[in-house]
């Protein structure tokens, strides 16, 4: 492509130019993800136009998987689809502990892990180091999708561990179980 132009569109990254003789624009990861495949392209008269109209594209993108994400009923988030899902694991940089984290909350499947599990598995001694990195792990999810977080009362709710998963309480006596959203537990296996 000849005399390239960027811009940043939401969580997107657009490079247009003349391709072949066509006004061509491209939509990218924006960096710091992982894989820089592209995600959508238009044409349009002008290289400006074609940004126009793959702008268009990426909102009505955008737009149709917020209308597909399901209500948890558990937690009352809206969960993304596995295919979102997958995009975002593809593209977000996560520790190893963190990656830990989400192939042993998935192989828990229904059954869940509680936070001491999660702990374990990813070899934190300190409870609240792993509630802490469980919680970036949303938000670093939440982020690349651009989903709202659930409103939250305190800075130690667990908004950005609902992206995750739910939490289950069995009894006064029992420490919460976490369960890995289904489509999550999809994206996971499939990804890492």
């Amino acid at each position: 492509m000849s005399g390239v132009i960027e811009e940043e569109f939401g969580k997107y990254l657009i490079k247009a130019g003349i391709l072949s003789g066509n006004s061509v624009a491209r939509a990218f990861p924006k960096p710091p993800a992982k894989t820089q495949a592209m995600i959508a392209d238009a044409v349009g008269e002008t290289p400006a136009m074609a940004i126009e109209a793959l702008k268009e594209i990426l909102e009505e993108r955008d737009r149709k998987r917020g209308g597909q994400r399901r209500l948890e009923g558990n937690s009352g988030t809206l969960v993304p689809s596995e295919r979102e899902y997958t995009e975002a694991l593809r593209q977000v940089r996560f520790s190893p502990a963190q990656a830990t984290m989400l192939r042993a909350l998935s192989i828990s499947g229904t059954e869940g892990l509680t936070i001491d599990q999660l702990s374990q598995a990813a070899g934190y001694k300190s409870r609240e180091t792993s509630i802490k990195v469980f919680r970036k792990v949303g938000l670093l999810i939440a982020e690349y999708l651009e989903l709202e977080l659930p409103e939250t009362g305190s800075e130690n709710s667990d908004g950005a561990a609902q992206v995750l998963a739910f939490s289950h309480i069995q009894s006064d006596d029992k420490p919460a179980i976490w369960i890995m959203h289904q489509e999550l537990r999809g994206a996971v296996r499939s990804v890492l």
